[in-house]
């Protein structure tokens, strides 16, 4: 079974996803760190994905997954930086590099093959991201487009960071969630959007325990 969630940043879907992933047994695949790796690069190299020549840089990354417990850990040219590319700045990057063509086809080739070999193996894979059913994988089992209110977002993502310690400007967030929105949802490329057979979860007024078990419920109703 291949179960889609997509939806803006800041929505709870990773999370949720993961969780979801952990109680059915299933493999959880984040495909935003797929493209936040490329965003780190594109940081470390100081190359704007927006400049003549990046596609150089893409051909010289090096992006694989490794399996463990939790999931999938994100190697980058060799190293684990799936710790490396949280950081608000790679986020506000990762947006950047996801509007290139050719960086959307070779991570959508990555996450199909990943999916593909699991459940070739008999197991269930939950995929979150912008345009997993309607772009990576349209023909996915169960569909779920994970939303909340811009200003939700933004709070719970201020608490987040503040939590790590990090000093945070709700109103700025707020900005940058906006902006991102606008940037995912106008992109040539994929663009971000509900699938027409999703199912809505607005989670803005739901508890993180309610989100799981509502998609649970759908997931196992349908069987």
């Amino acid at each position: 079974m291949i179960i889609a969630i997509d939806g803006p940043a800041g929505s709870g879907k990773s999370s949720t996803a993961r969780e979801v992933a952990r109680r059915m047994g299933a493999l959880f695949i984040d495909t935003g760190a797929m493209y936040r790796a490329v965003a780190l690069k594109a940081l470390r190299t100081g190359k704007a994905p927006e400049a003549s020549g990046f596609e150089a840089v893409l051909q010289e990354t090096d992006i694989r997954l490794s399996r463990d417990e939790d999931g999938l850990r994100i190697i980058l040219d060799g190293e684990d930086v799936s710790e490396a590319i949280r950081t608000e700045e790679v986020s506000t990057m990762s947006s950047r590099v996801s509007q290139r063509p050719d960086v959307r086809r070779r991570m959508v080739e990555l996450q199909r093959a990943v999916a593909r070999t699991e459940t070739a193996a008999g197991g269930s894979v939950v995929m979150e991201g912008r345009d997993i059913g309607t772009v990576v994988f349209p023909e996915a089992d169960r569909k779920f487009f994970v939303t909340a209110s811009p200003e939700i977002r933004a709070r719970r993502r201020a608490a987040q960071l503040q939590q790590k310690g990090e000093r945070v400007d709700e109103n700025v967030l707020l900005k940058d969630i906006t902006s991102r929105d606008s940037r995912d949802s106008s992109r040539k490329v994929s663009p971000l959007r509900q699938a027409d057979d999703a199912v809505v979860i607005d989670t803005s007024g739901c508890t993180f325990e309610e989100q799981v078990e509502n998609i649970l419920e759908l997931i196992h109703g349908n069987d």
